[in-house]
């Protein structure tokens, strides 16, 4: 299963970004903790989508500043990201 992973710096700048997505069609985005593999300290936060959302995502991103784009595939137990920023 792969989703796409967008981090941000703030919760206000998360909270924004998925509330666009749900807008023009993606109730499924869900802001989340940045985890710990890509440097998440607990103060970064990102939003989480389906990998089939990526171009809404990028469509969507005027006015909010971001760090990266990844992709995080798991594979049992094991989370794999590859950024496509």
């Amino acid at each position: 299963m792969s989703e796409i992973l967008v981090v941000v710096g703030s919760i206000t700048s998360a909270t924004r970004l998925a509330k666009r997505l749900a807008k023009y069609g993606n109730s499924n985005a869900r802001v989340i903790n940045t985890p710990a593999a890509l440097g998440g300290s607990g103060c970064s936060y990102s939003v989480r989508a389906p990998r089939s959302d990526e171009q809404l995502i990028r469509n969507n991103l005027h006015g909010i500043t971001i760090k990266k784009i990844y992709i995080e595939e798991t594979d049992g137990k094991e989370k794999y990201y590859y950024d496509i920023s």
